[in-house]
């Protein structure tokens, strides 16, 4: 047997040289960062996996109820305070309230009334979705309230979450609709909405949009003019009533150059309702108060209101009540001087002070609330009284009707006793200062004393439309004479800006005239109005504009009335024409109209005989 010969020890545990061992090194790390990015790659994968799974489970609690809530509830709520929502429950059809606390931590963002088809005919049941902290994390839990309002009885069971909402932003509160997490929009604008289109937000920045008709068996369902579901009926507008608009004629108006900007805004303000609902009485006041009247043999009667008359229809009527107005003599800062004569330069019986010299706040009210004999004049009160006034008060009235000189805040203080009195009626009041002592504290506290000391806090902005703030609240409006008319715009504004005024005519070929016919139905995106005229000559619609919209486009449908046959509308919006198109199916009768949130428009919706 041969043997191989053995090598010495030194050889055989010499081990690796120097190169091999770089190599092995080099190798090892190579390998060793290959296998990290696989590693990380494998976790971040299984962790977007992980989030995609437990959005897609999300995604299918709302799949799987919302659709269903909203199309089965019979009325529907977006409120951000349980106490708001228990009493509009309460107050809706069927009553029901409920009676549990979901704590401090629970916001609720959208609730719904269902019927309770296993449990019979006339029960139902409460499902609410809400935003709220459990155990650290933010979630949406879909609710369900049985037997609500029933005590003990009543049950609340935890029906699908959603978990991967995003937590609050900074500052955020619980009585606040949490809109980075969900959004519920009423697909058409009033109290009880016919439907919502409701977003879930994700943290991954995906968004998941459901809706649904909120509509059951119990409701009436007729078909408009385009054979679809009609809406439930428009609320009523807030546009049209009874204003009195009351101006200060004392001299000092002419004579701090006030008289042109005093009319022309008091013009643009009459004007501006024109073609609403709105009837107007024209008031002035100096030494004493009296009304303007359109009787030229008469134009001022002393201690009597001028008679309530209709703006609906542009025309002679609002003509001759801004004549009215115009007719004041523009005299210039030197009036009234001498001779007696340039009172009334043009001897038309229409001039500043009108009855005397002086300033009395307290007759200028008393005129538009109660008649010559003292009595108030009950149903025929002002629901809006806008008070113009460029100087400090200095007279009062008498026991007698008279009048007599106060100290200012005297003066002040009897005015205020009659405006306590109007509102504590239901009118609302407003006060305008105007002109000079505007920036005078002194003056400007006196009118509050009188109106309020809620001011308006809007302006006219550089591209000429007008921010109205808070017009629609606001008890105290100031500025100079040449921001009168911005002043009395977004009073306007407020009041009927926005809005769609309709009334019917026939056109039998000759002169338009009103239908024999009574009952006239539209429908628009806000709802169904029917036009009844035994009951009413116009109906209005209200539009809302979001921020940064200043007009929308606006579809009216006429439904079909026998016997006639829908030809065409006429628009204007301050006495001005605005374009109406017909609609783009000819066989639906109605047009479309572009509405601003700073006009109000008006339209005759004209038939034919057929």
């Amino acid at each position: 047997m041969s043997h191989s010969p053995e090598l010495p020890t030194s050889e055989r545990d010499a081990g690796f040289t120097l190169p091999e061992m770089l190599i092995s090194v080099m190798i090892s790390g190579i390998l060793i960062v290959a296998i990290s990015m696989a590693f990380t790659t494998v976790i971040r994968t299984e962790a977007s996996a992980s989030t995609r799974l437990a959005e897609s489970k999300d995604i299918t609690f709302v799949q799987t109820w919302l659709p269903i809530d909203l199309s089965s509830s019979i009325a529907s709520y977006d409120e951000a305070a349980d106490a708001d929502l228990a009493a509009r429950l309460a107050g809706g059809q069927p009553s029901i309230t409920i009676n549990h606390d979901f704590g401090p931590e629970s916001t609720n963002v959208l609730t719904l009334v269902r019927p309770d088809l296993d449990a019979g005919p006339g029960v139902y049941y409460v499902v609410t979705y809400r935003y709220e902290m459990v155990n650290g994390e933010w979630r949406i839990s879909r609710y369900e309230i049985r037997n609500p309002g029933q005590g003990p009885a009543e049950t609340v069971k935890t029906v699908g979450v959603a978990y991967e909402i995003p937590s609050p932003p900074p500052g955020w509160e619980h009585k606040t609709t949490p809109t980075h997490a969900t959004d519920v929009v009423a697909r058409t604008q009033y109290i009880r909405p016919v439907g919502e289109n409701v977003t879930f937000k994700f943290e991954s920045g995906k968004t998941f949009v459901s809706g649904g008709g909120g509509l059951s068996a119990e409701n009436v369902l007729p078909t408009n003019g385009r054979g679809g579901l009609r809406n439930p009926s428009a609320p009523p507008s807030r546009c049209g009533g009874r204003i009195a608009l009351v101006i200060d004629t004392s001299g000092s108006v002419p004579k701090d150059n006030g008289g042109p900007a005093t009319e022309q805004a008091a013009v643009g303000f009459i004007r501006g309702f024109s073609g609403t609902p709105t009837t107007l009485s024209l008031n002035g006041f100096d030494l004493e108060a009296y009304g303007m009247s359109l009787n030229p043999a008469a134009p001022a009667t002393n201690g009597v209101r001028s008679p309530y008359l209709s703006l609906l229809n542009p025309g002679p009527t609002v003509d001759a009540i801004a004549k009215r107005v115009t007719d004041l003599d523009d005299i210039g800062p030197d009036w009234p001087g001498a001779p007696t004569s340039r009172y009334d330069p043009n001897g038309d019986g229409i001039m500043w002070n009108q009855i005397g010299a002086g300033t009395n706040w307290e007759d200028g009210l008393w005129n538009v609330f109660r008649n010559s004999a003292g009595a108030y004049y009950g149903t025929e009160q002002p629901e809006l009284v806008v008070f113009i006034t460029d100087g400090e008060p200095n007279r009062v009235r008498t026991a007698a009707g008279g009048q007599m000189t106060k100290p200012q805040n005297e003066a002040a203080d009897a005015a205020a006793v009659v405006a306590k009195q109007a509102v504590d009626d239901g009118s609302r009041l407003i006060g305008v200062m105007v002109g000079g002592k505007s920036k005078n504290t002194t003056y400007v506290n006196l009118l509050k004393k009188v109106v309020g000391a809620n001011e308006w806090k809007g302006k006219r902005l550089p591209d000429g439309s007008i921010d109205v703030a808070n017009a629609a609240e606001a008890q105290l409006f100031k500025g100079e004479f040449d921001e009168l008319g911005t002043i009395l715009r977004s009073i306007m504004i407020a009041e009927c800006g926005g809005t769609l005024t309709l009334q019917k005519r026939i056109d039998t070929g000759g002169a338009l005239e009103n239908p024999t016919n009574g009952s006239w139905l539209y429908s628009t995106a806000l709802g169904d109005r029917t036009l009844d005229r035994s009951e009413t000559s116009s109906i209005t619609f209200d539009y809302r504009f979001g921020p940064g919209e200043s007009s929308k486009t606006v579809e009216i449908i006429e439904a079909p009335v026998g016997g006639y046959v829908f030809d065409r509308a006429e628009c204007t919006a301050d006495g001005v024409a605005v374009a109406a198109t017909p609609l783009a199916d000819p066989s639906v009768a109605g047009v479309s109209v572009t509405v601003s949130a700073d006009k109000a428009v008006s339209c005759l919706m004209i038939s034919r005989p057929a």
